[in-house]
């Protein structure tokens, strides 16, 4: 297994076990979905968003909180996009 393989492991699992249920299901679908799409440069960006407090992803994902301008990218734009479609 190479070292983005091995990345990609990490992101998923990261994205499964978030300490709430919520959580869990929306980032876990999300990257199930869209994972295996991303280039090494959005990967490290979903990475700095599961960085995050799970109470922010949430607030940004259903647009109840404006999305900071350092985190207005590609992945952030998809998981919001996919959480409210």
């Amino acid at each position: 297994m190479n070292d983005l393989q091995t990345y990609v492991k990490k992101l998923i699992y990261k994205s499964n076990h978030r300490g709430s249920k919520e959580m869990d299901i929306l980032l876990g679908k999300f990257a199930s979905k869209y994972i295996d799409l991303f280039n090494e440069e959005e990967l490290n960006l979903f990475e700095m968003i599961l960085e995050l407090d799970d109470r922010d992803i949430y607030q940004y994902a259903l647009g109840k909180s404006e999305i900071p301008e350092k985190l207005q990218n590609r992945v952030m734009i998809l998981l919001k996009d996919s959480t409210l479609g």
